[in-house]
């Protein structure tokens, strides 16, 4: 049975399903373009493609209007890790006009719902460690967690949103069947603050300064004496690098050496993101955890 899910957003009906010609994963295809800014199709996923994995044991949803323009998709594969067989989740995204409206939090739900129906307990997909939207849309929104990074994941891409920066990866892992994850979605977890944060001894790894409205980054410590560590991104990085390029690719390299020793090496988690505003300047953390993936997911948190 085709999946198939309407939803009011923004006072608008939207209209989400899987493709059932060939016709739609053409337009799975034509919508990449202009989600991602791609400069042709060269970097983007091929029609076929999409029917090959979404016909063997993946997931392909477009998201669209009234009027039947698509407007958004997902498209996932099967993975395979140690035995366990989970989604990839390769593209998820909606067009510029409509971002930030909760077109796209409607567009996870209904992937979290047909992958549980596929029989999935895990998603996984990379994204940006320093675009901040992404962060909080990921942790606070839906209750991933990252336990890998990897610089470079996919080699140049010319697109919109990475032209001219590495492109450094965070692994999101979405435990979809979890007791932290049915928390997180029923809103019942709370937001610390960084007062809050410092009440539990966490640990600032960046070392930033604000200058002329704009946070750059000056150093990073390396340190494993606290359990929480709390690891500063730009709030706007598509701001940063209109500002300067230099000092994005400076935060990159940086954020490079945290990561890789916080979370590749001394094996802290990821479990949750705040952001705010600081004297007319977003500031955005990362919140790492030392402890096991077990108690993460039972939905346990640092100030619980």
């Amino acid at each position: 049975m085709t999946y198939y899910r309407d939803v009011v957003v923004g006072g608008r009906k939207f209209t989400i399903r899987e493709p059932i010609d060939v016709d739609d994963y053409r337009k799975l295809m034509d919508v990449q373009v202009r989600i991602w800014g791609m400069p042709d199709y060269s970097e983007a996923v091929t029609y076929h493609m999409i029917i090959a994995g979404h016909r063997n044991g993946g997931l392909a949803l477009g998201v669209y209007s009234e009027d039947g323009e698509v407007v958004g998709l997902a498209f996932g594969i099967p993975g395979y890790d140690n035995g366990l067989v989970y989604l990839y989740s390769h593209l998820l995204g909606v067009i510029p006009e409509n971002r930030f409206q909760g077109v796209g939090y409607e567009l996870k739900i209904s992937q979290r719902e047909l992958a549980l129906s596929k029989g999935y307990s895990l998603i996984k997909w990379t994204y940006d460690p320093m675009q901040s939207p992404n962060a909080y849309f990921n942790v606070c929104k839906f209750g991933v967690v990252v336990r890998s990074f990897h610089e470079d994941y996919y080699g140049e891409l010319i697109d919109e949103l990475n032209r001219g920066m590495p492109s450094d990866r965070f692994e999101a892992e979405w435990w979809i069947k979890s007791d932290r994850v049915i928390k997180v979605l029923k809103g019942e977890v709370k937001h610390p603050s960084i007062d809050e944060l410092a009440k539990l001894d966490a640990f600032t790894a960046t070392k930033v300064r604000v200058v002329n409205d704009v946070a750059l980054i000056e150093g990073v410590e390396l340190s494993n004496k606290s359990d929480l560590i709390l690891v500063e991104i730009p709030g706007d990085l598509s701001y940063l690098k209109k500002v300067s390029l230099s000092e994005a690719i400076k935060w990159r390299l940086l954020l490079r050496k945290a990561f890789n020793y916080y979370i590749n090496s001394m094996g802290y988690v990821i479990t949750w993101f705040t952001s705010f505003i600081d004297g007319g300047v977003r500031r955005s953390y990362y919140i790492l955890w030392r402890r096991s993936l077990r108690e993460i997911l039972r939905g346990e948190f640092p100030w619980s």
